[in-house]
């Protein structure tokens, strides 16, 4: 029971409704959410964010544009303080938990949903704003090697290292793309696209030269 000064927290379904239900021509980063949406504490939006994760409804209930909205709210900080749950907002141990969970983002999002076929990187709008947050992930994304502990670096390194088993063109360029911005401080993400590189799960040769760029840590 809640006492009278107490608001139970905004359920899942509900939460995850506002998260994606944006109207058509609507900007992710001017739409205001209810208050009692940004009133669930951290550790219950994360729990929310990982549900969503591996929500099958999602996929039913809301349509490609709507879905690459709420990911973008989710992880770029112009639209909201939600990714901040994976820097400062819970504990170490629940960020590791959710930074390996970021692989059913690529599994259940990017890889279905991300279609166009991958010419010139970094410049196609075929996808809309879901092709948008999935080439620029680890450009937006609050987390990166000097704001994170060795535990979360390696957790980050892990989702890109399993992205880069895919053969998915999409998820491959923005896990090379955040291997190659990692590469300067991290040596295993340059250990990980040489090692790529040798045996790449994909035919299409830009993709292969962007990561060959990428272990130079001068990309786009």
């Amino acid at each position: 029971m809640h006492s009278a000064s107490e608001t139970p927290a905004m359920k899942y379904e509900r939460w995850r409704d506002e998260l994606f239900e944006l109207p058509p021509g609507s900007d992710p980063v001017m739409h205001e959410r209810s208050e009692s949406f940004y009133d669930v504490s951290a550790e219950i939006a994360f729990d929310y964010v990982d549900q969503m994760l591996v929500d099958p409804e999602v996929h039913v209930l809301f349509t490609k544009d709507q879905l690459g909205k709420g990911i973008n709210t989710v992880y770029s900080n112009c639209c909201s303080n939600l990714p901040f749950l994976y820097t400062s907002d819970c504990s170490e141990d629940r960020r590791i938990v959710g930074i390996r969970n970021l692989s059913n983002l690529y599994q259940n999002f990017f890889n279905r949903h991300c279609t166009g076929r991958v010419t010139d990187i970094g410049n196609s709008r075929d996808d809309g704003p879901m092709g948008f947050i999935c080439y620029m992930f680890w450009d937006v994304f609050v987390l990166y090697p000097g704001n994170a502990t060795s535990g979360m670096v390696d957790a980050a390194i892990d989702v890109m290292r399993l992205v880069l088993q895919t053969n998915h063109d999409n998820s491959l360029v923005s896990a090379i793309h955040g291997l190659g911005h990692w590469a300067s401080t991290v040596p295993e993400a340059v250990s990980i696209l040489k090692h790529w590189c040798q045996k790449p799960t994909t035919q299409n040769q830009s993709v292969v030269q962007y990561a060959r760029a990428a272990t130079s840590g001068m990309i786009h």
